[in-house]
This record gives structure tokens, C-alpha cells and sequence, in this order.
């Protein structure tokens, strides 16, 4: 196959749309993006006409003068607003679809070679080139181009139907896009600062130029009509429930300390009293204060909504707590699951050995000789968000953690109780304590509670 077969097809990108104002000046809109283009001639406008579709240079000039037609290609390019193709002969190569029109990528390093913030998957029938440092996703068609990606820098040599000029488009498109390593990866902060999974974390799951909002983005409701929705209420754990002690709310909002109290004196607290642990009545008045159910209700599409005491997107409260019970007068050592639809606990069985691992896993991230007298280990059954938010919701799910561990923070305060948020925890030591699917419920956060030391107690009145 020759490389005269070879070419580059041009088309826009989905949903962008032209409009021409009144003086006369075009300007073309994809939101959230808008660029004005200035004054185009009528050849350059029909050009905007026939770019719903794939199109080759030579066609675009068939229409356009040569000068024009590259004029408006370069002004397009430039913007973001092309998808580019090659293809050899009738046969689709690969293409490159622009992300973020107006990041500038660096320079790549010599010799060049593939970032380390660079990914190769599989996407369908394509294979997916992506890289939250690159302005670009490129798409792989022919499987005999991974092999140049994936060896960028090396002599390659020709490969049957795929002609070296095809590489060459492909390794410049990719240096073009910011694919490449270059010298500020290894040497900036601000780079090597980012490991790949949590850059490439952060990229996806903030709302982007080609992110549509409520379509493959945010609270699209992708999975209704295809999956069923998760149950507001977990399908798991049917053993003997143990009733939890109730509060009285009218006393707390009268003998609580002030807000402004209980946020001044929260600090994490790593070291208990073990001769006065913590009791059960003060363990379920702690539950009941930061996440039981108040109300339930389904949502427009048929979702299990709730109410509780800390904020939780689409109300859908995803985050499930267990406490793992090493010394609480009047409850027995051991894991348990806290079921916020009544206010109870409900035993999980568990081996020794699995929930000393998920113990000491968690514990690992205090500083100290203590050991929680209960770990309340956090899951996400992540389905809760996923069938309704794309793209996000797992960033949400962390932010849930996130103002829980407040809630819970400031709960323990006001009952003057030992808090401490912890920073690490093994997903597969949950997974191996509960037997749970790892992918359907899988654990995001820890927070280690326990008495008051004798010293602290006496201080503070």
C-alpha cells in the first residue's frame, strides 16, 4: 500500500453550531465554548455547511479556494472545534478529537517517549490513547499502530497494510497533543507532584469542554430502563438485629455546647480510656446523631431517596458504616453492619484473622500505640450514585466521606467522645471481612472512635 493512499479527513466536532450576527461576523458555539471567527467569506461559510461530515483537504478546495479552505482548517484547529482522521485509502487509521481547545502542551523531551501521565485501553472496537496532560483523545482503529505508541522513540520499521507515513502522522499528532514526555514531567513540581491514577482522577471526573452535562456527564440517569436500581435499603445481612439506644433530641438541643464551641474544641484525639470505654448507649446516640434515616422517598426516576443528618447528592446516601467493635461495654467484640432505616445493628461474620487484618490496616494510619475501641469503616455501594450520575461519581462519593467525617467530627466533640479521621484503609481487607463483591460495595473511608482519656475528660469539665 502505497503513502499516497494516505490522508487526513477533517470534520467537527458534535454539536457545534454557527451563527452569523448581525454585523456580519460568524461565530461558532459548542457550549460552554464560544469562538468568534470573524468575517468569513460565503465559500468559508458553505465549508461550516459541509464539515458535519468527514472531508478531505482536496475536497474542501473543490468548494473554497486553496487559501481559504487552509485558513479556515488552521482557525479550527487552533480552536478545538476538529476531529481529524487518517485514513489509507478507505480504511480508518486513527483520529484525533480535540478536548480542551486551548491548552498550549509543552514542548516534548528528546528523545522522544510516551508520558508517564499517558493510558492505552480498549473502548469498543477502538483503542483509546488518552492523558489528562494532552489536549486530545486519540483513537486507535488498526491494533498494529499500538506497538508504535507504545515503543515512541525506537526506529519502526514497516508493517503489512500500515505505511511508516501512518506512524509518522500518528507520533506527530501525539507530540502535537501533549502525549509526549517533556522535560517539565520530571522536573517541575507542579508535574511530578501527580501521580497518573489521581491526575488522571482529577480530569475525569471535573466537568470539561467535552463533557455534556446531563448526557454522558453529572445526573444523566444513564442506567434506568438497562439496570435496575440499587434499593435505598442494603439487600444484605440478614442475622438477629440488635436494637440501638435512642437519644433524646429535645435534651441534646438544649444541654448541647454551642456550635461555635464544638467547632473551636475539634481536634483528633489518637488515645482512650480503656478502663471507661466507650458504652453502647453513646455508640448508638453517635449513629443516630450523624447517620440515621429521618425520611425516605423515591425520586423522579424511580430512585430510593432519603434524609439523614449529612448532606448526600440526589439524596441518594450511598455510604454504608461498620462498625468493628474491638471494647464497648455492653456489646460484643466483632464487625457490625449499621442499618440507618431503624436505628440497629446487625452482626457480620467475619474470621478472626480477617478482621485483624482490617483492623490493624486502618489502625496503620494513627500515629501512636492505640487502637481503636471502635472502627467505623465506611463503603460506598457505589451503584447508589453510578446508576444515575456518569463520570463524577466516585469524586462524589469521596466528598461524601468527606462531610461525614465532619458530622462525625462534631457529633464526638459535643458528646465528648475520641475522634480521629483516618487517611488509609484496605479495600481488600473489607472485602475480605464481609465477603462483599469488591465492585459492588467497597470501602472509602475509616474513623477511629473510642472514651476519652481520664486527663483529657477531667480538663475539659
Amino acid at each position: 500500500m502505497s503513502h499516497g493512499d494516505v490522508r487526513r479527513l477533517y470534520r467537527l466536532k458534535e454539536g457545534v453550531h454557527s451563527v452569523r450576527t448581525a454585523s456580519g461576523e460568524v461565530v461558532l458555539a459548542a457550549w460552554p465554548h464560544l469562538q468568534e471567527m470573524g468575517r468569513l467569506t460565503a465559500e468559508q461559510r458553505s465549508l461550516l455547511q459541509v464539515l458535519a461530515t468527514d472531508r478531505s483537504a482536496e475536497k474542501l478546495t473543490e468548494r473554497c479556494p486553496r487559501d481559504q479552505a487552509d485558513r479556515l482548517l488552521a482557525m479550527l484547529s487552533s480552536g478545538g472545534w476538529l476531529i481529524t482522521t487518517v485514513v489509507c485509502g478507505d480504511r480508518p487509521l486513527f483520529s484525533s478529537q480535540p478536548l480542551v481547545p486551548h491548552r498550549k502542551p509543552l514542548p516534548p523531551a528528546e528523545p522522544r517517549r510516551l508520558s508517564r501521565f499517558a493510558s492505552v485501553r480498549r473502548d469498543g472496537d477502538a483503542i483509546v490513547v488518552e492523558s489528562p496532560a494532552a489536549g486530545a483523545e486519540v483513537r486507535l482503529y488498526d491494533s498494529r499502530l499500538v506497538e508504535p505508541v507504545l515503543t515512541l522513540g525506537a526506529a519502526q520499521q514497516e508493517r503489512p497494510d500500515v505505511p511508516l507515513e501512518a506512524v509518522r502522522l500518528l507520533t506527530d499528532e501525539l507530540a502535537h497533543r501533549g502525549f509526549l514526555a517533556t522535560t517539565a514531567e520530571t522536573n517541575s513540581l507542579s508535574s511530578v507532584q501527580w501521580s497518573p491514577h489521581e491526575l488522571a482522577f482529577h480530569h475525569g471526573s471535573r466537568l470539561r469542554g467535552d463533557h455534556r452535562m446531563g448526557r454522558d456527564f453529572g445526573g444523566s440517569y444513564w442506567a434506568k430502563g438497562r439496570f435496575d436500581a440499587p434499593p435505598g435499603k442494603h439487600p444484605r445481612w440478614p442475622a438477629a438485629a440488635i436494637e440501638l439506644p435512642r437519644p433524646d433530641l429535645d435534651r441534646l438541643r438544649v444541654q448541647d455546647p454551642a456550635l461555635t464551641e464544638v467547632m473551636e474544641e475539634r481536634c483528633s484525639i489518637r488515645s482512650y480510656d480503656e478502663d471507661n470505654p466507650l458504652t453502647v448507649e453513646e455508640l448508638g446516640e453517635f449513629l443516630f446523631r450523624t447517620a440515621r434515616v429521618r425520611a425516605t422517598g423515591t425520586d423522579a426516576e424511580g430512585l430510593d431517596v432519603s434524609s439523614r443528618p449529612y448532606p448526600g447528592g440526589g439524596a441518594a446516601y450511598e455510604l454504608e458504616i461498620y462498625p468493628l467493635v474491638r471494647n464497648v461495654r455492653g456489646l460484643d467484640a466483632g464487625l457490625y453492619h449499621y442499618a440507618p432505616h431503624g436505628h440497629r445493628l446487625l452482626p457480620v461474620p467475619a474470621s478472626a484473622t480477617a478482621l485483624r487484618w482490617l483492623m490493624k490496616a486502618s489502625a496503620a494510619g494513627m500515629t501512636g500505640e492505640a487502637t481503636p475501641q471502635v472502627l467505623l469503616v465506611i463503603a460506598t455501594r457505589f451503584g447508589r450514585l453510578a446508576w444515575k450520575y456518569q463520570a463524577m461519581g466516585y469524586a462524589l462519593t469521596l466528598k461524601h466521606v468527606g462531610v461525614l467525617y465532619q458530622s462525625m467530627y462534631l457529633a464526638a466533640t459535643a458528646m465528648r467522645l475520641a475522634p480521629c479521621a483516618l487517611g488509609v484503609g484496605d479495600s481488600d481487607a473489607f472485602a475480605a471481612a464481609t465477603g462483599l463483591d469488591y465492585f459492588e460495595e467497597t470501602s472509602v473511608g475509616e474513623f477511629a472512635l473510642g472514651s476519652l482519656p481520664a486527663a483529657r475528660r477531667e480538663s475539659t469539665g
